[in-house]
């Protein structure tokens, strides 16, 4: 899930955080791509919402936006650092199953 602006005010408001204008376009800014597709579901926002809320009120985020180009290559470190991740755990998962296998193999359940 993607938030739109009226989410992003609705979970302020619930949840008696304030929302100034510069932190709603960072939020928009920074949730404007999921790391794959509905990584995100409408709980888990609205409680990031709140913590980016909180941090900003207590002065430790850094809502600078970065140009377009900047946020692309930085996603694409992200994407690119997930994507090998992904591999060694279907490297790992691929062994465990091999070795149940062999396993239920060696005791005729397969």
């Amino acid at each position: 899930m993607i938030p739109s602006r009226t989410f992003l005010r609705n979970c302020a408001t619930q949840n008696n955080r304030l929302l100034p204008s510069e932190l709603e376009d960072w939020l928009m800014v920074y949730f404007e791509d999921e790391p794959y597709e509905d990584f995100y579901d409408a709980y888990t926002l609205e409680g990031l919402v709140c913590l980016f809320c909180d941090n900003y009120a207590n002065g430790l985020l850094d809502i600078t936006i970065t140009d377009p180009i900047t946020r692309l290559r930085e996603r694409y470190e992200g994407l690119k650092d997930l994507i090998f991740d992904l591999r060694v755990d279907i490297a790992y998962l691929t062994e465990q199953c091999n070795r149940y296998e062999d396993l239920l193999k060696e005791h005729h359940l397969l």
